[in-house]
């Protein structure tokens, strides 16, 4: 089987990037020791927390692994995707770091290079969505070294590959669309949610953006639900009710050392630290679904394109930066790594707002890891981001306009023009028969 140049030019990037990463990784983390007061090497519980549930399904207790006193909270795709480390783990006879950590666990190198497939799938994702952006082959590539850096973030030192994950898969959802490809792109935003259900608040916008028709979007609906159904329903076979209440309550806690609480804990009932998130879980839900409508009904003719749907994609993932209770760094990832290249190549009148955009999700994050205010800049600067995107693209040439030909007159079937307007203020026109 043959590969074009341009895929083995893609594939070769995408490996220099994950080799990147993982030596990169290495260095910082076996290196921390000898400039901060560091005892050992430095890893994140949190992968290792989600290896202990990879280990549970191993042990034939996929059934119980959101039952109360097992602590899963996530997506069961999540500890799926690692099941295979696991068991080479086990087989190896390595010990782990958790839920008792020690300075030098053996199975960390290992588990660095597993995330480093995680990096090259999402970049191999980012090359053939950032395509769709019409950008110089050289300058895409470092659009997409830059989003890749931003996306490595969950990976380490934060240890959450299912968000790199997801976001991967969202990333290509969002090119099939791009290309007409609706069947495949529902499965892969089904797989996405599966492992980061969050990923919700930009795949519930980017279909009411790009699938027209009520009947093909409730299609892609069902299509999409297969895969989160397929594997959350056996994960809570074991202890059905108590499952639920797992999964209802959502559990942050306001007092560890890395979870910032924001200004919403003063309104949620908090018991010794602890918070539930689910109410503000779902209105980042209604919210990004609002989002989605009113875009879908005020410009129902306009065919959106990629800069546009990137950059409300990337909106609808920073809804997490502004509702949830308590905030890490890390969560602010996923719609930099977005946003801050579906600006790239923008027209001039919203370059200032995309620079504003970028710097103010940097700005949170280093308030968030400098642990020096509890205030959360969303909460004041998201509302007007929210406002400047809408407008913005709200004062965008209308599209979408149809010219139904008179066939008597021309000799020739009806057809339809179709203007594609965007964020980089081109206007393209497709005539169809």
């Amino acid at each position: 089987m043959r590969f074009s140049r341009g895929l083995r030019s893609d594939v070769a990037f995408a490996i220099a990037a994950a080799v990147a990463f993982l030596l990169l990784s290495l260095a910082i983390s076996l290196g921390a020791q000898f400039f901060f007061p560091v005892h050992g090497w430095l890893f994140p519980l949190d992968f290792f927390a989600l290896m202990r549930d990879a280990h549970i399904v191993l042990w034939g207790g996929y059934g119980i692994v959101y039952s109360p006193g097992f602590g899963q909270t996530g997506h069961p795709l999540g500890a799926l995707s690692l099941v295979p480390l696991a068991e080479f783990s086990s087989l190896m006879h390595y010990v782990e770091p958790f839920p008792m950590p020690f300075p030098r666990p053996v199975i960390w190198l290992w588990s660095l290079g597993y995330m480093a497939l995680f990096l090259f799938i999402y970049v191999l994702a980012a090359l053939r969505a950032y395509a769709r952006l019409e950008l110089p082959a050289s300058r895409r590539r470092w659009a997409v070294g830059a989003s890749a850096l931003l996306a490595a973030f969950c990976l380490f030192p934060w240890g959450h590959p299912e968000d790199v994950a997801a976001l991967a898969l969202t990333l290509f959802a969002f090119a099939d669309l791009q290309d007409g490809s609706k069947t495949r792109a529902a499965y892969l935003a089904g797989a996405a949610a599966a492992f980061q259900p969050l990923t919700l608040l930009c795949l519930m916008p980017l279909a009411l953006m790009q699938i027209k028709g009520v009947s093909r979007l409730a299609s892609f609906v069902l299509r999409a639900a297969v895969i989160p159904v397929a594997v959350t329903i056996p994960a809570m076979a074991g202890n059905f009710s108590g499952s639920l209440s797992s999964l209802l309550s959502q559990a942050q806690s306001a007092k560890q050392r890395y979870d910032r609480p924001t200004l919403w804990v003063s309104l949620l009932q908090a018991h010794h630290g602890v918070i539930s998130t689910t109410l503000l879980r779902v209105a980042m839900l209604l919210v990004a679904l609002g989002i989605g409508i009113v875009l879908r009904v005020v410009r129902r003719n306009a065919a959106f394109d990629a800069r546009t749907v990137l950059v409300i994609c990337s909106l609808g993932l920073s809804l997490r930066a502004f509702l949830e209770p308590t905030e890490v760094a890390y969560y602010l990832s996923p719609y930099l790594a977005i946003g801050a290249v579906a600006v790239v190549g923008a027209s001039p009148r919203w370059r200032a707002f995309a620079f504003a955009w970028v710097a103010f999700g940097f700005a949170q994050m280093g308030v968030v890891m400098s642990r020096l205010s509890a205030l959360n800049l969303s909460l004041i600067l998201w509302p007007l981001a929210l406002a400047g995107v809408l407008a913005g693209f709200m004062s965008l040439p209308e599209g979408g306009r149809r010219a139904d030909i008179d066939p008597s007159v021309t000799g020739a079937a009806p057809s339809t023009v179709l203007t594609h307007s965007g964020l980089d203020g081109s206007t393209l026109e497709e005539v169809g028969g």
